[in-house]
């Protein structure tokens, strides 16, 4: 059987670049940024618009990233045409939610579209040790060690020395 040609498997139809649903979308990238992306369809852009002749215009738009477990916001004006961003400097194993807005001359906020709720990852090692996953003494041992890299903290030494004690 020949493999197909390159030509071939990229013949055909391509994504669109739009769906034609108001959307904003959130990604946890890694603990501590944010991937966004939205579309927001013309129509819905139009409707708002005529709810405030004038202002509008003279507004700008902005992406709103939050916990809603409480903490600080994160505010980034958004430059026209964009269509996703991303959110650096965030706290690890914590919820977030994003808002899509305009705010108005008179310092109304519009909203454009609500995300998703994400939880960014942990960016420490799990508490949780499964027994029936449990690793031999001695590639615990040498797991335990690559991870500390050569440091000697009390915690490090106190976590090695009680796996020591389990075997």
């Amino acid at each position: 059987m020949q493999a197909p040609d390159r030509l071939d498997l990229n013949a055909g139809c391509s994504l669109p670049a739009a769906y034609g649903v108001d959307r904003l979308v959130i990604l946890a990238r890694d603990p501590h940024t944010l991937f966004a992306y939205w579309e927001i369809t013309p129509l819905h852009e139009q409707n708002l618009k005529s709810l405030y002749p004038g202002r509008w215009e003279a507004g700008k738009t902005v992406l709103i990233v939050f916990s809603p477990e409480g903490g600080s916001k994160k505010n980034a004006e958004i430059p026209p045409g964009t269509d996703n961003w991303y959110f650096h400097g965030l706290d690890a194993d914590r919820l977030y939610r994003a808002e899509l807005g305009r705010i108005l001359s008179d310092g109304t906020f519009v909203s454009l579209a609500v995300s998703n709720t994400v939880r960014t990852p942990r960016d420490s090692l799990s508490a949780v040790i499964d027994p029936r996953w449990r690793m031999f003494a001695f590639w615990q041992h040498r797991y335990w060690r690559r991870i500390v890299g050569g440091y000697s903290s009390a915690e490090f030494t106190s976590l090695d020395s009680g796996l020591q004690k389990e075997d």
